[in-house]
């Protein structure tokens, strides 16, 4: 695993200031690049675990997340551990770090990846399995648009800084992976997938596909999903015969399929 980029902005990682900035602009210093109003910042989020045997992927990761990251990498540099020792620390403190950890674990456990993998719980891969996990984003570093997290708009696949972000990291991390189980979370980050299979001929072996997204803006579709909203409550906003059919196919994916 390179930690080029990791190398190149230890200085930065050091002076962040700490999470009590997560709320706040990423620094300068961390910039990566920038197109309009379209900007990518580094955070340590480049360790690839090559012993996962699954992947979840989101769009891009989070300000919190971000921070969450900067922090812990920063805290093992103070403590004199290796570059690739705080790139893993940081990895597995931020993926999905935050309240969406919980709610991931119940939608992963809902459709029984837990039973697939022999474990009790999916949340093991956080804590006494994280040896089986890497959590990624399409885009693998923070993107924002307008200082705002990027939520899949522009089309990833068409913008030149945000297709070459997903040639330069997504391609290498299915390289990496050919054998794991890839469960990209919402539309975005499956079209991503898609496009990298047809544009570079790189296929995971499983992608679970129709997963909700576990953030907060997807509340009524996780509620449903997790069979705790009925279907006449819901909203015009929530579809609940493609959840139930996703859901569906990722329960006879996993039934049918190897660890």
């Amino acid at each position: 695993m390179s930690t080029t980029l990791f190398a190149r902005f230890r200085q930065a990682i050091l002076d962040y200031p700490g999470a009590t900035t997560a709320v706040q602009p990423l620094p300068v210093d961390l910039l990566l690049a920038h197109e309009g109003a379209l900007s990518v910042y580094y955070a340590p989020f480049d360790y690839v675990n090559p012993d996962a045997k699954v992947v979840v992927l989101g769009i891009t990761p989070g300000l919190t997340q971000a921070a969450n990251a900067l922090v812990a990498a920063r805290a093992a540099l103070a403590r004199g551990q290796a570059d690739q020792e705080a790139l893993q620390l940081a990895k597995r403190t931020a993926g999905f770090s935050g309240t969406m950890r919980g709610t991931l674990v119940e939608l992963l456990d809902a459709v029984g990846l837990q039973r697939h993998l022999g474990i009790a719980s999916t949340a093991e891969l956080f804590e006494t399995r994280a040896d089986w996990l890497q959590t990624a984003s399409a885009l693998a570093f923070p993107t924002f648009l307008d200082g705002k997290n990027y939520n899949g708009t522009p089309d990833m696949r068409r913008q030149p800084l945000l297709k070459g972000l997903l040639t330069s990291h997504l391609v290498p991390l299915l390289q990496s992976l050919p054998q794991a189980t890839f469960i990209p979370l919402g539309p975005k980050p499956t079209e991503a997938l898609d496009w990298v299979a047809h544009t570079h001929g790189v296929r995971p072996v499983r992608v679970l596909r129709g997963l909700p997204h576990p953030s907060g803006a997807n509340a009524e579709r996780i509620a449903y999903f997790l069979g705790r909203k009925p279907r006449h409550l819901l909203s015009s906003k929530t579809d609940p015969d493609r959840l139930d059919a996703a859901k569906r196919e990722i329960v006879a994916q996993l039934e049918g399929g190897r660890p």
